[in-house]
């Protein structure tokens, strides 16, 4: 009969798009998977809430460390289109707040009072994720479609 290994916790500095983040490995647990907890940030502070609610899970360290650094990959990527697709809007709608919902392939953008889109501005998640995307090109297509279907609500 072979022993499981021993369980073990340690953390792991990971950047990721310019963000610090805490990668906080745990295991392996009773069917041998390993589980990564995220924090925000250069260190993890006793009592502070996990960036994602639930660990990321993998069959061996390799792979749990593959699919969170992929996971968190697409939330920040995401998190900084929100917060460009924001900074674009207050300058052209002073006041309108951006609603953000997306799906398997696109990010959707609209706005709400005092201003409204014409059309939603969809934006195909590659273009945001992708290893081509870039910040001033993103910035470019949510400037040109606002500048276009702006109008008051």
């Amino acid at each position: 009969m072979s022993e499981r290994p021993a369980w073990r916790q340690w953390e792991e500095p990971a950047d990721v798009v310019g963000r610090p983040f805490v990668l906080r490995f745990e295991g392996p647990d009773a069917d041998g998977r390993f589980d990564v907890w995220i924090w925000q940030g250069k260190r993890r502070h006793a009592g502070s809430r996990p960036y994602l609610r639930a660990p990321i899970r993998g069959r061996d360290i390799e792979e749990a460390r593959e699919r969170a650094l992929e996971v968190l990959h697409n939330y920040v990527g995401l998190d900084q289109f929100r917060l460009l697709a924001e900074e674009v809007a207050a300058e052209l709608a002073p006041g309108a707040r951006v609603e953000i919902r997306e799906n398997a392939r696109q990010v959707i953008v609209t706005l709400a009072p005092p201003y409204a889109l014409r059309q939603a501005l969809a934006v195909p998640r590659d273009a945001i994720l992708g290893p081509d995307a870039s910040e001033s090109g993103l910035r470019m297509t949510i400037r040109k479609h606002l500048e276009a279907q702006i109008i008051p609500d």
